[in-house]
């Protein structure tokens, strides 16, 4: 049973803001607001850091998406729509 890292979104940011997962495991993203946001990589607006995390992008309210981490890293994101709103993935 793989282990997973849950991150809400709502109009006060992700929570929590940064997650530390294991190599392999997944976080999931659900949007909490009733407004979209999205997860894209930093830096904004290039999103070029970690492209595989754009593939989450953009949540619709209530909507819910995961990624995979299949290497160690530190991963920073962001709401593109709210780009001081960050948050970051840590594999070990």
């Amino acid at each position: 049973d793989m282990e997973e890292a849950q991150v809400s979104v709502s109009s006060s940011g992700f929570m929590p803001k940064d997650v530390t997962i294991k190599v392999g495991e997944s976080v999931t993203w659900m949007n909490k607001d009733s407004v979209d946001h999205t997860v894209n990589s930093a830096p904004h607006p290039t999103h070029t850091a970690y492209k595989p995390l754009n593939s989450v992008g953009a949540l619709k309210a209530g909507e819910k998406k995961s990624l995979t981490f299949p290497e160690a890293g530190t991963y920073k994101y962001h709401d593109h729509l709210n780009p001081s709103v960050t948050g970051s993935v840590t594999v070990e």
